[in-house]
């Protein structure tokens, strides 16, 4: 089986999720033990295979027949769960493949998580699952629960939720044991069912990102939720989020590790900003991936996407019991990206016609105390509003309405009666407002309880689909020349491996990928960058040419705006000496003769590699600005033409892209072909550890790379 096979993986965890036979090694009549705990839960939930408890102590478990040994079970088994000592899991891992078991859960702990010899004993369990070809969930694991066939091969999940709402809804992955056991309570008290909860352990063999994508395909989950730490493989992960995207699953993550630093040592800006949770964001981005710091965002999203109606645009329209809340509820759309717009002319007429003169049937709309005596009121100005042209979501705020049915019964006709995304924050006294919450969730009215977190998830949202919209409509491009990737890869072959390539040797890659440069020529002394200069046309640049110094402004190693025969003699002369004194023994080439670019604004675009993902783009303001602002933009490669765009107005300083002061806007079209340009070759040529492309000069027709930079692996 390989890494990019993922239709061979997802077919590999079918009796993972399925199996017709379990055994259940070290099985316990103690229901306080994890041993104990999965023969009560299959039994009790009637799972619709057969048990078979193997204990050498017992004869008989819970009214079914025990065997002393796994090979002593005379029918074929597809799944084992193993609860024993650690000493012993290895030798039951050896019978589990000899019996043929098609899938094994380890609860048991004691292996990479402790360290020492407990990552090696974990190599030897993932050595055998590949040696036998059995899947292996685990080890140190709380397991496996699937709702299709009653499936409890977990601890200590033992009951199955009561009086769901939604059957077979909800995909969950977590990668801590205890947090998915904690938020399993949390959604089953929403009433939302699960179609499916694993918890990875250690991953030895399946990877938190083949359950993403065995979810993606499964037809009885309609929303992929998760707790990740990491993954192994972001090939693999990158695989699952497309899957999920093209089955139109949602996935929604809480991931940590958000501030979590580590020191590298990079030779590029690119390499010196690319942080591990900065990729995952990045990418967390690119695939619509839902990202939630809560899980009271996460459940908002759950109640949102079971009403059924995931919001098409991002322009809302406000109903308000209170003039000071519809403002505060403005200022957080417009914090997230909400746009909170001018209802039509007509819209505004019909609202004015049914509400007193003291109301405001501006958006947001002030139904003030108007709704409490008019019976059907609320419903009508809902109706109105909903049914605006300019209106894709439509939000309800209220406070301390008590349980007044009467009320919430308007708000429930105007939500089923809309093709449009209702969501409802509900404000007040906790008791009233959680029953008030209830009441409406019950009926497939989203009702959230804080205004933040409302705001946040329908933004979110509006984000997957419009992600989900583009990935439909658009794959990775190249515009690089046809035989790009060959002549590139003669060039390579003549250059030292881990070496640091010179300006003029990166820009002939850069050239052969077609991303423009500037004009320039070595020069091996003072005479020659004069001649070069007057090839080139006055003014010129002179810059150091070293494989040793890649920082040249720092060395003295840059100067500017040369625009006579003599200027060009004393810089060359200045640059070797500068050169020579800051870094002695470096490999100095010449100069680099290069034309004076005219004016435009400096921007970077770079690679780096990494450790998940493999290549990363990165999109920024260059010159000093990369350095002092850190304001970037990542993108895991490939690269679709939408993600280029994206990346360029992104960053925060997109303004002074557009033209600021006078300026004249840049060529966004041609910053975006350098960037698609750059990803192929991080695609390409894995070999290629950093790139800086810093600056590439922009101007309103045209993108130069001034100065380049590339570190070979």
């Amino acid at each position: 089986m390989t890494e990019n096979n993922l239709a061979e993986r997802i077919a590999s965890l079918h009796f993972l999720f399925n199996p017709r036979s379990i055994a259940i090694i070290g099985a316990s009549q103690n229901p306080a033990k994890p041993s104990g705990q999965p023969l009560i839960a299959l039994q009790k939930n009637n799972f619709l295979g057969k048990i078979y408890p193997v204990n050498p102590r017992y004869q008989e478990l819970r009214g079914l027949k025990c065997y002393p040994t796994l090979k002593a079970i005379p029918d074929e088994v597809d799944m084992a769960i193993i609860a024993i000592e650690v000493s012993a899991v290895l030798e039951v891992l050896e019978e589990c493949g000899q019996k043929g078991v098609k899938a094994v859960v380890v609860f048991t702990s004691g292996f990479a998580e402790v360290g020492g010899e407990g990552i090696e004993l974990q190599k030897e369990m993932t050595r055998l699952a590949k040696e036998y070809k059995f899947r292996l969930l685990g080890p140190n694991c709380m397991g496996i629960f699937s709702s299709r066939n009653s499936l409890w091969a977990d601890f200590p999940l033992m009951d199955a939720p009561e009086d769901i709402l939604v059957p077979d809804y909800f995909g969950f992955v977590t990668q801590s044991g205890g947090f998915g056991c904690i938020f399993y309570d949390v959604v089953k008290a929403q009433r939302i069912g699960f179609s499916h909860f694993v918890s990875t352990g250690n991953e030895a063999d399946i990877e938190f990102s083949e359950i993403i994508a065995y979810m993606a395909e499964d037809a009885y989950t309609r929303v992929i939720g998760g707790y990740m730490e990491g993954v192994k493989s972001g090939a693999l992960f990158f695989q699952a989020a497309e899957k999920a995207l093209e089955k139109e699953k949602p996935v929604i993550l809480i991931k940590t590790g958000r501030y979590e630093t580590a020191a590298r040592a990079a030779a590029s800006h690119t390499g010196a900003m690319v942080g591990s949770d900065k990729v995952y964001d990045a990418f967390f981005r690119q695939k619509g991936i839902i990202r939630v710091e809560s899980i009271d965002e996460l459940t908002a999203l759950l109640l949102i996407l079971a009403a059924g109606k995931i919001p098409r645009g991002n322009r809302v329209g406000i109903l308000s019991a209170s003039g000071g809340t519809g403002v505060l509820l403005a200022d957080k759309c417009a914090e997230y990206g909400l746009e909170v717009v001018s209802l039509a002319k007509e819209t505004q007429e019909k609202i004015k016609n049914l509400l007193p003169d003291f109301a405001s049937y501006a958006n947001p709309v002030d139904l003030t105390s108007a709704i409490v005596p008019e019976p059907g009121l609320l419903f009508e100005c809902a109706h109105v509003v909903s049914t605006d042209p300019n209106i894709d979501v439509l939000l309800i705020c209220f406070y301390n309405l008590g349980v007044n049915e009467a009320i919430l019964n308007q708000i429930i006709k105007a939500a089923k009666t809309s093709a449009k995304t209702v969501v409802n924050i509900v404000w007040g006294d906790e008791n009233v407002c959680q029953k008030q919450i209830r009441y409406l969730n019950d009926q497939f009215v989203p009702a959230v309880r804080e205004m933040e977190v409302a705001v946040k998830a329908l933004s979110s949202l509006i984000k997957y689909n419009s992600r989900r919209q583009m990935f439909l409509q658009e794959k990775p491009v190249s515009l690089v020349p046809l035989k790009a990737k060959e002549d590139v890869a003669a060039i390579l072959a003549q250059i030292v491996p881990e070496a640091k390539l010179t300006e003029e040797e990166a820009k002939q890659i850069l050239k052969t990928y077609d991303i423009p440069v500037a004009k320039e020529e070595v020069a091996a002394s003072p005479e020659e960058a004069v001649a070069a200069a007057a090839r080139i046309g006055y003014p010129v640049v002179l810059k150091i040419l070293s494989p040793d110094i890649l920082h040249k402004t720092e060395a003295g190693g840059v100067k500017l705006n040369l625009d006579t025969p003599e200027k060009v003699l004393v810089a060359y002369k200045e640059i070797i000496t500068n050169a020579s004194s800051y870094r002695t023994g470096a490999r100095i080439k010449g100069v680099l003769v290069q034309e004076m670019l005219p004016a435009g604004v400096e921007t970077i675009i770079g690679i780096s590699q990494d450790p998940v993902f493999g290549p990363v783009v990165m999109f920024g303001l260059g010159g000093i600005f990369v350095e002092v602002l850190q304001d970037v933009a990542l993108r895991v490669v490939p690269l679709t033409k939408s993600d280029a765009y994206e990346m360029i107005d992104e960053i925060k300083g997109r303004r002074i892209l557009d033209g600021v002061r006078g300026q004249s806007p840049v060529n966004k079209s041609a910053i975006a072909e350098v960037i698609l340009k750059v990803a192929q070759l991080a695609q390409d040529f894995p070999q290629i550890k950093e790139l800086d492309i810093n600056p590439l000069i922009c101007s309103g027709k045209e993108v130069w790379a001034a100065d380049a930079l590339i570190v070979l692996r």
